[in-house]
């Protein structure tokens, strides 16, 4: 009897250690379904980030949920080993047709990344490729893209993997040929029945998720007249745009709800979705405004409040349904090319400092979501309000006329080796509001102001914190004279005016002042209130 129950007991062990084992492999998938933290994307396009060592403190000190990488570095997955992150890893697009040749590359390929690292490092999603449907140099690959992923799916089931790891891609909003209204929503005729179609089967099949590249900021600056500002950061008080029995008060639902369409379109309604990038840019030239610390903080932090929230909230095809998104990107990333735009997408500088504080998990809210202060810099928050007022507009509500979620071809910043809902209470604590005068007076920019790159981000500021900038855009009665210095004085007293009563200040980092004198010219009319 003894040595039965001894017998029993070793095969209790073994059975449990067997259970163990099968929730090691399983857990992954399942802290996707159900983490409400948002990821983030880790780019490596410089020359000057941290080891991925401090990448992976610097992660979880802004509560990361999940991790996507834009190829298989072994020194990332490395440092990513025994710590419960989530992670995407990412086939690189040139790897795609040896991949879709034959079922020994796809082997050779999980042998080579993934078995040495899984389950220590939490891989639970390849992506083969990163938006090739957006790359007309590689179109001989997009016919190889589902057999590629068909060949990755095969791989992983022949090591009992398929069940934890889900094999997909990432595609960009320019894949949409309508997405005005989000019902309307139709994939390009080039490839919605050769790649789509069986892409979306696949990827029902295996309980996998569609992936999008969706960025309000491209559609916005596209088109900044006919969509409001406020409309892509998720402001409060936008006019809804009304799409048959459906309301959008933000620019994102509307252009995943097109997505959504464009999938239903095909016959695949079901199909689970998630934006695997999303964000906002710190800096631009000066022929972008809108990139700023101020705007980038609303949209993150918004964007983390909503898709953060327990339940899911979802969109409104959709509500209520889990949204996994991923921020670009966790560094500014200076080897990037193309607009300045480019290289500041990032919620850290190099050097591991914030570019502004956020919490991913969302539960960090309210004032602590601010741009942290760097004179001189475009990361400067000048001394007005951050959040005031949070439902001003730039622009004019979106029309039927615009076609807010069809972001441009560049429907995302470029692809990097790889880049969230300040709410209406994130602004600091205003100053002291002005003594109440009966003398007229107006905020201008100072004469003689001598370093034009502070001017310039003042300028951005102040159209990106509520300023009505609509009259200084091309063409419109007070673009002439097309300068800075009159361009900054029509926003800062737009911006001023506005917000004086709640204590908005007429200073913007010392290059502002007041005047009793109206600025005013034929045709240009400076506001007074």
């Amino acid at each position: 009897m003894g040595s039965l129950n001894r017998s029993m007991v070793r095969s209790m062990l073994i059975l449990v250690s067997f259970c163990f084992a099968l929730a090691a492999l399983d857990i992954v998938s399942a802290d996707f379904a159900n983490k409400p933290a948002l990821g983030i994307n880790y780019g490596q396009l410089a020359n000057n980030l941290p080891s991925p060592a401090i990448a992976v403190q610097l992660m979880k000190s802004i509560n990361v949920g999940y991790v996507k990488i834009y190829d298989a570095d072994p020194q990332v997955l490395t440092a990513l080993a025994n710590t419960s992150l989530p992670l995407v890893i990412t086939v690189a697009n040139q790897d795609i047709p040896n991949i879709a040749s034959g079922s020994s590359n796809a082997d050779q390929w999980v042998q080579k990344n993934v078995l040495p690292y899984y389950p220590a490092t939490q891989i639970f999603m390849i992506m083969v490729g990163n938006e090739i449907l957006s790359n007309t140099q590689i179109q001989s690959t997009w016919s190889q893209l589902v057999p590629a992923m068909e060949n990755l799916q095969a791989s992983l089931a022949k090591n009992n993997l398929d069940g934890s790891i889900k094999v997909t891609t990432s595609v960009a909003m320019d894949a949409l040929a309508s997405s005005y209204p989000p019902s309307n929503g139709s994939f390009n005729s080039d490839i919605a029945g050769s790649v789509m179609q069986p892409m979306l089967s696949f990827l029902n099949r295996t309980d996998s998720y569609f992936f999008v590249d969706a960025y309000p900021y491209f559609a916005w600056s596209s088109n900044p007249v006919n969509i409001s500002l406020n409309y892509a950061l998720f402001g409060v008080g936008t006019t809804a745009i009304q799409d048959g029995q459906l309301q959008y008060s933000n620019l994102l639902d509307a252009q995943l709800d097109a997505v959504m369409a464009a999938m239903a379109e095909l016959g695949f309604p079901q199909v689970k979705l998630a934006v695997s990038e999303t964000g906002w840019p710190t800096k631009g030239a000066a022929d972008q405004p809108g990139a700023n610390v101020a705007n980038a903080v609303r949209y993150n932090s918004r964007l983390v409040s909503r898709f953060s929230a327990s339940p899911p909230v979802g969109t409104p095809r959709r509500p209520g349904a889990f949204i996994p998104v991923f921020i670009f990107a966790l560094f500014n990333e200076d080897q990037k090319p193309g607009a300045v735009t480019e290289r500041n997408w990032g919620v850290f500088y190099p050097t591991g400092t914030p570019v502004y504080n956020i919490d991913l998990s969302g539960g960090n809210q309210g004032s602590t979501y601010t741009p942290i202060i760097r004179s001189g810099t475009n990361n400067n928050t000048f001394s007005a309000p951050v959040g005031a007022p949070a439902s001003a507009s730039a622009t004019a509500s979106p029309t039927p006329t615009a076609a807010p979620a069809s972001a441009s071809a560049t429907a995302s910043p470029t692809p990097t080796a790889a880049p969230a809902s300040a709410s209406a209470t994130a602004s600091p604590t205003p100053t002291a509001a002005p003594t109440p005068s009966t003398v007229q007076q107006w905020c201008v920019a100072k004469t003689g102001v001598s370093n034009m790159t502070t001017l310039q981000e003042a300028l951005d500021y102040a159209c990106g914190a509520g300023a009505d900038c609509s009259a200084i855009q091309a063409g419109n009665a007070c673009y002439q004279p097309d300068t800075v210095e009159a361009h900054a004085s029509y926003a800062f007293n737009s911006y001023w005016q506005s917000t004086k009563s709640e204590g908005g200040t007429c200073s913007f980092n010392g290059v502002a002042a007041l005047t009793t004198s109206d600025p005013s010219s034929q045709g240009c009319s400076f506001p007074l209130q």
